[in-house]
């Protein structure tokens, strides 16, 4: 099934890729580059495809996290933000999960999200994750940047949104190989979501 999937986002991503035949010498260079992006992403898929698949097969097999250990990720305090709001424990196709939110300004939030890859659903959400975040991608549009990027040797899926009247900005990332963690800034840059995750504490999530 994995095997499948794979194969299924590589096709879309190589037409995507290649797109209609280009009017402008400028269009043929950006379409080029798509090209040359879709191959490179192609063949990283092809090579995490049997560890992707090795490793979906051990987190199937994992008990799940207790709420006590997700809850411990999203206290009460993270520095100078104050948890507004919590909630944690098995959602649909029995996938254990918690969500938070902080702030310490009116009108600018952080939403944090925490998925537990165990299990035969959860680890099909991460392995699509995984995917996600093993390819080469950057782009921007109206004000939004969107870019896979590589810390420390953890892969990020980032954007960043800025306008004359906004910011907001989003990270998502797999923690051990097996929690997918998503945070949310309304008000915040990516830079200062970045700073925010600094001071989570994941050590509960073995």
């Amino acid at each position: 099934m994995l095997n499948k999937t794979i194969l299924a986002v590589a096709l879309l991503f190589a037409l995507t890729s290649c797109g209609n035949s280009p009017k402008k010498e400028n269009e043929e260079k950006s379409d080029l580059g798509k090209l040359v992006e879709g191959a490179s992403n192609l063949d990283k898929l092809a090579k995490s495809g049997e560890k992707l698949k090795d490793q979906t097969e051990k987190l199937k097999k994992l008990t799940p996290a207790t709420v006590e250990e997700l809850k411990a990720v999203v206290p009460e305090n993270v520095g100078d933000f104050k948890r507004k709001s919590y909630s944690a424990g098995g959602t649909v196709a029995d996938i254990v999960a918690a969500d938070a939110e902080y702030a310490k300004e009116d009108n600018k939030t952080i939403h944090v999200s925490i998925l537990d890859g165990a299990g035969e659903s959860g680890s099909a959400v991460v392995s699509l994750l995984a995917m996600g975040l093993s390819m080469q991608t950057e782009s921007e549009s109206n004000g939004t940047v969107t870019k896979n990027i590589e810390v420390d040797g953890v892969r990020y899926s980032t954007e960043d949104t800025k306008s004359a009247s906004s910011v907001s900005s989003s990270l998502k990332f797999i923690h051990n190989g097996r929690y997918a963690i998503t945070l949310q800034g309304e008000g915040y840059s990516l830079s200062e979501l970045q700073d925010f995750l600094k001071k989570l504490d994941l050590s509960s999530l073995k």
